[in-house]
């Protein structure tokens, strides 16, 4: 009888620690898809106004710019955000020294570019912007995933939709809140 009561007080705490665990990670999946505004991976996603809420607060942390390891032209070339370690100079050969966001690595770059986030008032066609490549036709981004992809150089080529907050580059409509004006002349 006395091992009877034991194996089932053991099996009672396997159960309550066991619920426990499944407890706190779902929690834990809860908070995670907060945060990146969707569901943790193999969590499905149970929408909201969560990744909604993102659009608005995607932004560059302080001190951080786009730059570009492209040797080519600077309208053509693919820019990911860093910071800079050292600015270009005549002694770097005109290269500054960056660390990427998005994978945490060192560069020396040729293009280091200044911007901000874009206004309505910006928008005109013909207008030079950094976008977002391959978020054409999309409304919800991470914070994350803003500060981490990959960026390009673009002409406005329509402002038709622009009061539903999108416009054309190249022929891709793209939502004007995930647009960067660059404050650097391009060259």
């Amino acid at each position: 009888m006395k091992v009877l009561r034991s194996v089932a007080i053991v099996l009672a705490a396997a159960l309550v620690l066991m619920s426990c665990s499944s407890m706190a990670q779902g929690a834990m999946s809860g908070a995670l898809g907060a945060v990146t505004g969707g569901a943790a991976p193999g969590v499905a996603s149970s929408g909201g106004a969560v990744a909604g809420a993102n659009t608005t607060v995607a932004d560059f942390q302080s001190g951080e710019i786009v730059a570009s390891a492209d040797s080519g032209q600077e309208m053509d070339a693919a820019f990911y955000v860093a910071k800079v370690l050292q600015p270009a100079s005549s002694a770097t050969k005109n290269q500054a020294q960056v660390v990427f966001v998005h994978d945490g690595s060192k560069s020396w770059v040729n293009f280091v570019v200044n911007s901000r986030k874009a206004t309505k008032g910006d928008l005109v066609v013909g207008a030079t912007v950094f976008y977002l490549t391959g978020w054409s036709g999309h409304d919800d981004i991470s914070a994350d995933t803003y500060r981490k992809d990959r960026w390009e150089l673009g002409n406005i080529t329509s402002i038709e939709d622009l009061y539903k907050n999108r416009v054309e580059i190249g022929g891709d409509s793209y939502n004007i809140n995930f647009l960067r004006v660059p404050t650097d002349p391009i060259k």
